[in-house]
Formats: C-alpha cells, structure tokens, sequence
C-alpha cells in the first residue's frame, strides 16, 4: 500500500512508542474529550514531514490535491482558506499597488489588502430586482476596470457566491491573462466542483490562483483549504513563503489526515444525485420559491420566502419544530448546504420539512417579488492600514455622516464588509445598514466590540495621527 498520512498515524498508534513530545495530551487516550481521537494528533516527529516544507506524506497531500483538480501545483491549509487567500493576495502585489476586488468578497480578501498596504479597486457584481443577494461577475465588468486603470495588479472575484452562484471564470481569466494581470478566485464555496473522474457538477474556477474550502462541501474538517495553482503566473516561491508567515508552525496532523481522507474519497457524483432529487421534491412547493438562475450550483438550497414569512422565522421553525439547523437565515431567504457527507435520507428530512411548512402558509405578511438590495457606496479616504491605527471614537449615526470608518462592517455570515477602515460614512450607506438592521440582519465589528448601533470613525481632532 502506498504511505499516507492515515496510513503512518494508524501505525503509530498501534506501535507502542511513547511521545516525549509535544502535545501535552502525549496520545493518551483517557484525556481525550469524547470523540476526539488524541491518539492521532502529533507534532512533527520524525517521518511525518513538515507543512512548511513538505517533501514526504504531507507533500503527497498537496500532489494529491493537485492532480484531484486538474492543476499544475496545489497547497494546503489547516488555517482554513483565509490564510490561503491572503497568501495569494500578498504573493501577487507589493505595498501600494491597486487590486481590483469584487464587492462582495470575504472579509479575508479586505484584510489582506490591509496587511499590504494595497488600494483596492471596487468590481460590483451584477443584480435582479427580484433577488435579495448579487448575481454573477460580469466578464465585461473585468475588462473595463482593467482598461480603465492599467495599474491594476492582480483581480479577486468569489465564485460560487455564498448563495451559489458561479461567475464565468474562464471568459475573466482570458481578460486577466490578456492583461498581463493575476486572476485569484476565492472558491471557497466549490470543493466539490470539478473533481476528477466526477462528471456531474460543471468544472472548477478557471484562474492563476484558486482557492477551495474543502471542509465545506466534502467530508473534511472545518479549517482544511487547498490553493490550485494553474500555469505560470503565480510565483510558487513567494506563495509558500507566505504561507509559512500565515500558517500555524504547529499544524494539526488531525487536520490534514481528514483532508487526506476528503481527497481520497470525494463521490460528487452522489451528491449531485442526492441534491438534484432533493430539488425536484422542492418543486411542489406553492409558496416558497427554491431559487435557481444560469450558472447555479445545486448543491445549494436558497429557499426565498415570497413574502409568506421571514427568513429567520423559517430557520426558528425549522430548528424547534423538525430540529433542522441550516446554513444561514436572512430577512427574505435561507441558505441549506448540502456535502457528501448528506445521505438521500438527510436530504429528504429536510425537503419534507420545508414541503410541511410550506403547506402551512396561506397569505403573505409582506411584499415580495422586489428586492431592497442596494449596492454599498464605498468611497475611499485614508488607506485601510493608517485608518486602523490612527486614533479613533465612537459616534451615533446622525454624527457619523461625512466621517472616515475606522473599522470593519459586515453582515455575519457570510462576512462580506459594508465598511472598510479608510472609507467614507456616507448618508446613504447609513440609510442601509439602518435598512438591515431593522430588518434583523445579524452585524459585527471589530472583535473588541460588539456592534451596538455605533460606528468607529477615524478621530481627525486627535494629536497623535499616523
């Protein structure tokens, strides 16, 4: 049998060897909390390679990885896709160059442009009046950003959206590769697209760099991603010196074995069958609408509530009454997720559970078919870096107005900002955070604080400025 990581843990744990070596647990197996399997979680002995240079099992992981997508090189994280995103991100610039940025990429992608000191250049997505959330990037959006600003760098989209929706990365990444310029797809939400010997999901993200959160959508632990890289235009040597900065010395050998295992067996066939049959069930529905467009992932369930109730009303319902927890509840939709851990079963439990619901309905509260989704201004002032560090106070919203944040914004999940550090408080960015808040939008800030209907603006009166 071929030497794996599963393979050398399972030998060790039936060897005997006693570890006078970290972790503190030494492999005990009575100071495991339940369900843990301690006796697997090591440090890196010898045999059992190293994350941060990789030449035996774990370099076999990234091989793995590589040839399960189709790429020309692969990298693995055990601090889930963020760092893998801003290993990218940091790779592909220097301080002070422009990045072209999607509007609604993850908050990782703002935070890297932060670490460094970039400028970031705003690509919105495309929208329907009829629908809560963005649709897809427009290629055409792309190449007139790039014609515009010759300066751009390097380009980061996120394809499948949160609500699983996929741009057309193959026609940007002719217009980035035309343009001499980076294309990094944040695909975190698409592990299970494009694995090979697996023909029913369409194709993974084209791009220079494409980053894929393994843990949610095939059977690995929460934290494991995996970097494709795709022809020459990335520089290999600078992505894994990033790494080594973004990554933790210690890795969890836990982590990458439920990786490894993800690879080796990754059936999307089943789990397209399983969610397209859960989709046709979901046909019958008569007052919920199971949302679908061109270019949609089916593994997502994006139930939208036509009005007959709120998004977290049918999330509460499906928690209390049918003990169903979902993805992510919003004022006029949730998001179900499906991965190949779901059996036709699990999937069934849920359709009949939204199918019971839905019979239940009978008028709407409010209504619908229009969208309030509106796009966020986002005016930049300082640059993210000197926002964060320059003194700040905390001001209500009639004061903020005109004011520079000093902070981060966002709805939570799926963690895309409203507002950056360095960008201008205007009205009618007020005016919607004011909208989804009274419509019980979940919203964070920074860490130390917890949101209380303030906002943090850079303190221009202070005496210390950076």
């Amino acid at each position: 049998m071929k030497e794996d990581l599963i393979q050398k843990l399972h030998d060790l744990r039936v060897s005997n060897t006693l570890p006078m070596h970290m972790p503190g647990h030494k492999r005990n197996p009575t100071s495991a909390p339940y369900g843990i399997p301690y006796s697997s979680d090591i440090t890196e002995i010898d045999g059992f390679d190293n994350l941060h240079s990789p030449e035996g099992v774990i370099r076999g992981i990234e091989l793995k990885a590589a040839s399960l997508w189709a790429a020309d090189e692969a990298f693995i994280s055990v601090n889930g896709a963020t760092a893998l995103i801003q290993s990218a991100i940091l790779s592909s610039t220097v301080r002070g160059d422009k990045i072209l940025i999607a509007s609604n990429c993850h908050i990782s992608v703002w935070h890297a442009l932060e670490i460094g000191g970039l400028k970031p250049v705003i690509a919105e997505p495309g929208t329907k009046e009829e629908y809560p959330f963005v649709l897809q990037i427009d290629p055409e959006t792309i190449r007139t950003a790039l014609r515009t600003d010759p300066d751009i760098r390097a380009v980061v989209i996120t394809s499948p959206t949160y609500e699983g929706i996929m741009s057309d990365t193959a026609a940007i990444h002719k217009i980035t590769s035309d343009a001499g310029v980076i294309l990094i797809v944040d695909e975190a939400h698409g592990a299970h697209l494009g694995v090979k010997d697996q023909t029913l999901f369409p194709a993974s993200a084209s791009g220079d760099i494409v980053i894929k959160s393994v843990h949610k959508t095939l059977n690995a632990p929460t934290q494991t991603a995996v970097m494709l890289i795709r022809g020459d235009r990335a520089d290999k040597r600078l992505i894994r010196h990033y790494l080594s900065i973004n990554e933790s010395t210690s890795p969890s050998y836990l982590l990458m074995a439920g990786l490894e295992h993800a690879l080796n067996t990754a059936d999307t066939d089943l789990l397209y069958k399983n969610a397209r049959a859960g989709r046709d069930s979901l046909g019958k529905l008569e007052h919920l609408k199971l949302f679908a467009c061109d270019g949609y992932d089916i593994s997502k369930f994006v139930i939208l509530t036509e009005g007959y109730i709120s998004g977290f009303d049918l999330a509460d319902l499906l928690r209390k009454e049918f003990l169903i927890e979902i993805e992510a509840a919003f004022p006029t939709y949730i998001i179900a997720m499906t991965g190949t851990g779901d059996t036709a079963a699990s999937i069934k439990r849920f359709t009949d559970a939204i199918l019971a619901i839905d019979s239940s309905l009978s008028e709407r509260i409010y209504a619908a078919g229009t969208s309030e989704l509106k796009p966020v201004p986002r005016r930049s002032k300082l640059p993210v870096e000197k926002a964060v560090k320059n003194p700040s106070v905390s001001v209500t919203f009639d004061e903020a107005a005109g004011a520079v944040s000093a902070e981060y914004l966002f709805a939570y999940p799926p963690g895309i900002p409203l507002l950056i550090p360095g960008q201008e408080i205007t009205e009618e960015l007020i005016g919607i955070i004011e909208d989804m808040t009274a419509a019980g939008s979940s919203l964070k800030t920074e860490p130390y604080r917890t949101w209380d209907g303030t906002l943090l603006k850079v303190d221009t009166d202070a005496r210390h400025k950076v």
